[in-house]
C-alpha cells in the first residue's frame, strides 16, 4: 500500500496526474479494507485523491471525499477537534463553486466557533477565519454583515500584532470594498489611505506594493469627482511602475488609462490624448509579440500557412504602432523587426528566396539609420 502511494506521489510530482489517478483509488481502496470507513489513517489517501479532482475541477467528487474526511475526524476527535478546521475551510471555499451558498456559510460559522472554543477570542488564526468570512459576505454582496466580522478581524489584529502590522492589509482592504461598493467613499478613503501608510512604513514609499493601494483610493477620490487628488495619486503610481518595469512595459497601460481618464474629466485633453496613444501602443506591441510566439509555435509544427499569415498580421499591425517622441517609447521598430526577422526565415525555409530577400532589405533599411 505504502508502494502504491509513492508511485501515485511521483507520477503527481512528475505532472502524471491521469496516470496517478487510478493509482490514488486503489491506495485509499486498500487503507479503507485494512483499516475499515472510519479510521484516520484514511485522511491521508482521501486527501490525496480529493485535491485530484478538485484541482480537476470534478467539485462534486471533491465534495464527497472532502465530506468523508470531515465525517471520521467528528467521528474519531469529536465536533469541536480544532483538526476540523482544515477540512471544513476546503469545504468552504469549495461550496460557493457548486452554488452551495448556504454550506459555505455554515462551514465558515463552524470554523470560527471551533477555533474561538480551543483558543480563545482574540487568536490570530481566528482574525484570519473571521476575514474569511467577511470576504465571503462581500463576495455575496452582503456588505453590512461583512463590515461587522471585518471590524472585529480588525481589532483582534491591532490588538494582537499591534496598529502597523502587514496583517491588518487585506482586512483594510476589504473593508475598503464593502463601503465602495456601498457608495460610502468618505469611509472608504482612510481605511485606504492607512493601509498605504502601511506599505509604505513595510516596503518604502516607492515600492511596487504601495500602487494597489494608491490606485484604489484613487478610484475612490475620481468617483467622489475629485480628479485632480486622483489624478495625482495615479501619477505616483505611474512613477513607481515605469522606475520598476521601465517605460515600455505593457502592465503600464491600464495605469496609463486611469491617469489620462482623469485629466479628461478635468478637460485636459491634450495630456489625455498622449497618455492614451501611450497605452494604445503597448497594448499592441503587446499583441505583437504574442501573434510573433504564436506565428513560431505554427512554424515549429510545420503549419506554414498559418504562421505566415499571423506573421502578416503582426506585421501589418507593428507598422500602426503610434511612435512616440522623447524617453517614453515603446520601442516600435524593434518589435517590427523582430516580426520581419522571423517571417523572413520563414519564407527562406519555404525556399522563397525572393520574397525572403525583400524582407530582409526591408529590415537592412531600418536598421542603416542607427548605423549612421
Amino acid at each position: 500500500m505504502a508502494d502504491v502511494r509513492r508511485e501515485a506521489a511521483a507520477l503527481v510530482v512528475q505532472g502524471k496526474y491521469r496516470e496517478a489517478e487510478p493509482l490514488l483509488v486503489v491506495a485509499l481502496e486498500l487503507q479503507q479494507k485494512a483499516a475499515g470507513l472510519e479510521d484516520l489513517s484514511l485522511i491521508e489517501p482521501i486527501h490525496a485523491l480529493a485535491s485530484r479532482h478538485r484541482a480537476q475541477g470534478r467539485n462534486p467528487e471533491a465534495r464527497r471525499l472532502f465530506e468523508w474526511s470531515l465525517a471520521i475526524r467528528e467521528k474519531v476527535l469529536g465536533a469541536d477537534s480544532p483538526d476540523l478546521i482544515s477540512d471544513l475551510k476546503t469545504l468552504a471555499g469549495l461550496y460557493p463553486a457548486m452554488g452551495l451558498d448556504a454550506r459555505a456559510e455554515l462551514a465558515y460559522l463552524r470554523v470560527i466557533a471551533v477555533r474561538e472554543k480551543a483558543r480563545g477570542p482574540e487568536d490570530l488564526e481566528l482574525a484570519d477565519d473571521v476575514t474569511d468570512l467577511g470576504r465571503f459576505y462581500v463576495g455575496s454582496k452582503r456588505y453590512a454583515v461583512a463590515e461587522a466580522h471585518l471590524r472585529r478581524a480588525l481589532e483582534i489584529v491591532e490588538k494582537r500584532a499591534g496598529i502597523q502590522a502587514q496583517a491588518l492589509l487585506p482586512i483594510l482592504g476589504l473593508l475598503a470594498a464593502t463601503y465602495f461598493e456601498q457608495r460610502n467613499y468618505t469611509a472608504a478613503e482612510p481605511l485606504l489611505l492607512r493601509a498605504i501608510a502601511i506599505q509604505e512604513n513595510l516596503h518604502g514609499p516607492n515600492d511596487e506594493a504601495v500602487t494597489t493601494y494608491l490606485d484604489r483610493l484613487a478610484l475612490v477620490l475620481y468617483k467622489e469627482k475629485r480628479y485632480a487628488d486622483a489624478g495625482l495619486l495615479y501619477e505616483r503610481s505611474l512613477r513607481i511602475w515605469e522606475a520598476s518595469l521601465g517605460p515600455d512595459n505593457p502592465a503600464l497601460a491600464a495605469t496609463l488609462d486611469n491617469l489620462a481618464v482623469t485629466y479628461a474629466s478635468q478637460e485636459k485633453f491634450a495630456p489625455a490624448k498622449l497618455l492614451y496613444r501611450r497605452s494604445l501602443a503597448l497594448r499592441e506591441r503587446a499583441t505583437v509579440e504574442s501573434m510573433n510566439n504564436l506565428a513560431l509555435v505554427l512554424d515549429g509544427e510545420g503549419d506554414f500557412a498559418s504562421a505566415e499569415r499571423l506573421y502578416r498580421s503582426a506585421i501589418e499591425l507593428a507598422e500602426r504602432i503610434p511612435v512616440l517622441q522623447g524617453p517614453v517609447n515603446v520601442a516600435e521598430a524593434e518589435v517590427l523587426a523582430a516580426t520581419l526577422q522571423n517571417y523572413a526565415e520563414l519564407l527562406l525555409k519555404q525556399k522563397r528566396n525572393a520574397e525572403a530577400a525583400k524582407v530582409k532589405a526591408r529590415l537592412k533599411a531600418m536598421a542603416q539609420p542607427a548605423e549612421q
